[in-house]
């Protein structure tokens, strides 16, 4: 594998950025911001998005130059296909960006919220919970399958895991927030992947149950 060490320092430089990311988007994190920051607390967001898009672009320009390998040779097919993903989640990303933009909803959020506390689920929404991630998986391993190289890997593989436990820990604040109404929700619209809901999956494992304790009876 050619230039193994400037791979080792990709991986480092994204694991690095994904713990920056939580720590200064963590509640602790805005807590000490707003006591030192005061009165320009309200400037903390543009600060923070700043940031987190200047050190992205820095990561993915030295990715972009550091000679990689590639996993397998690409052909049309592939390259299609990749390329087809690919654009299918930069859609997905550009309605959610632009529905956020808009003022509806939020950007990494899948509910929003009116007076009372109530969610309000609209759009893509109806259809996952996440539709913003869906489509950050479709775009980046869409375009690994048409350019398959091995630095594209290794930072598609950290930022999925990492999304993947971020989405975690979201839903857990979400529940704190609303309660019942996000575990209704989390049953019956599916957290990344459109398809079967928790609803369906719920009854299946039930329907399965009964009938083992038919066979147990019998």
């Amino acid at each position: 594998m050619q230039f193994p060490f400037s791979h080792i320092t990709l991986a480092f430089l994204w694991i690095i950025y994904c713990l920056l990311h939580s720590i200064t988007a963590s509640e602790r994190f805005k807590s000490f911001a707003q006591r030192g920051m005061k009165k320009n607390f309200r400037l903390f967001r543009l600060v923070y998005n700043l940031f987190a898009a200047i050190s992205f672009i820095a990561i993915v320009f030295y990715q972009s130059i550091i000679p990689s390998s590639l996993l397998f040779k690409p052909v049309i097919f592939s390259i299609t296909v990749g390329i087809l993903i690919g654009v299918i989640g930069l859609t997905i990303m550009a309605v959610c960006i632009a529905k956020y933009f808009k003022g509806l909803s939020g950007l990494f959020t899948a509910p929003e919220k009116k007076a009372g506390g109530v969610l309000i689920i609209s759009g893509i929404h109806q259809w996952v919970r996440h539709p913003l991630y869906f489509g950050t998986f479709l775009f980046i391993w869409g375009g690994w399958i048409a350019y398959p190289l091995l630095s594209l890997f290794i930072s598609n593989c950290i930022i999925t895991i990492y999304t993947l436990i971020g989405i975690r820990l979201e839903e857990d604040k979400l529940i704190a927030e609303y309660g019942e109404q996000y575990k209704s929700y989390q049953q019956n619209v599916p957290m990344i992947i459109p398809g079967r809901t928790g609803e369906q999956k719920n009854r299946r494992t039930e329907q399965q149950k009964n009938k083992r304790s038919r066979e147990v009876k019998e």
